[in-house]
């Protein structure tokens, strides 16, 4: 019978010639002989069946050279034992020295100190915390969630993701509110630059009055008379509250603050009370904040208009403030105004 050494059947099955001594030596292949050191394998011998592959396993125990080759690699990490200045962390982890720092101030971290010169000395098993601490920031966890997340113990990073998810959904629900409400008011002021000043007859949107006091100056009455009918999550004061006055021919004769929201026109219900809506006689105004002079000049401003066009008014006036400019102590209000029509 004609054989082949073990070097000569690696060649030929295109594997190591110590898998081959592998295969002979727990019997796989039939016919195989040890010569002294040497392994001689049947010429027609067939390559047996390669049991490390099972479906997509590897199975890594059946293979010595493989269990060698991984405990090499392994040991390259585990055996590492080179330490790092906090500059050489920085620059190739890409943070900054505050943000290390931080870390180590709230126990992130524990760099030991060099026993001369006192410097933080970072070692590989540092640096891995460091990037593992990065994955989990690229996630949306806090500093000091990590932290809390390091004290869970096992499968504490994976429990947390689901919560995590969800905080991070209602966040996206709160900016996309607070988009909405930027775009409007943007939109606002974009119209206001057009439309100060001069009268126009628009739609008022229903508005739903919750609770009606005498100014808005009162506030000691805040707590009961407009908070309680806020989410103080959703609403601010300002959009929440609008000026009712009433008046007639020979001026105005009662002024009330009402806070309000927006509805639906089919949401109306018996019981309720709603501000006029329908046609008003409608523009904006702005004036520094608490300008008597405003209420007046709107007055005169708004019956020669209806004379002008002999329209009729219900008898109130109602005043939003839609946005408020900042300028050192002092601020300017724009107001859009509604005047009901009959």
């Amino acid at each position: 019978m004609d054989y082949l050494t073990a070097k000569e059947t690696a060649l030929k099955w295109n594997i190591s010639s110590r898998m081959v001594a592998y295969y002979c030596k727990a019997g796989k292949v039939a016919g195989a002989t040890k010569k002294g050191k040497t392994w001689l394998i049947p010429i027609h011998a067939e390559k047996p069946r390669d049991n490390r592959m099972c479906g997509n396993k590897v199975v890594i125990g059946d293979d010595p050279e493989l269990q060698g080759g991984l405990r090499k690699i392994n040991s390259m990490d585990s055996d590492n034992v080179s330490v790092y200045c906090i500059s050489d962390v920085y620059k190739n982890l890409g943070l900054t020295r505050e943000t290390l720092r931080y870390y180590e101030d709230i126990g992130l971290i524990t760099p030991e100190r060099n026993k001369n010169s006192q410097y933080r000395e970072f070692t590989f098993h540092d640096v891995s915390r460091l990037m593992t601490i990065d994955f989990y920031k690229k996630r949306g966890f806090a500093p000091l969630e990590i932290k809390e997340l390091m004290k869970s113990g096992s499968h504490g990073g994976y429990n947390q993701i689901s919560k995590k998810i969800s905080e991070i959904e209602n966040n996206i629900r709160v900016q996309q509110r607070i988009v909405k409400r930027l775009s409007e008011t943007k939109a606002f002021c974009e119209y206001a630059a057009l439309s100060a000043n001069i009268f126009s007859v628009k739609e008022l949107p229903l508005y739903s009055v919750f609770k009606i006091f005498d100014a808005v100056s009162a506030l000691n009455d805040y707590k009961d008379s407009v908070l309680a009918f806020m989410d103080l999550q959703e609403d601010d004061i300002l959009s929440s509250l609008v000026r009712a006055v009433t008046f007639d021919r020979s001026g105005y004769k009662g002024s009330k603050m009402c806070i309000v929201k927006q509805t639906s026109q089919n949401k109306q219900a018996e019981g309720k009370y709603y501000l006029e809506h329908g046609k008003c006689l409608h523009t904006v105004l702005e004036a520094v904040s608490h300008d008597d002079s405003l209420m007046e000049k709107m007055f005169f401003a708004a019956y020669q208009w209806a004379e002008k066009n002999n329209a009729v008014f219900k008898g109130v006036v109602y005043i939003f403030i839609r946005f408020v400019e900042l300028s050192g102590q002092t601020e300017r209000n724009f107001y859009e105004i509604f005047i009901p029509l009959k």
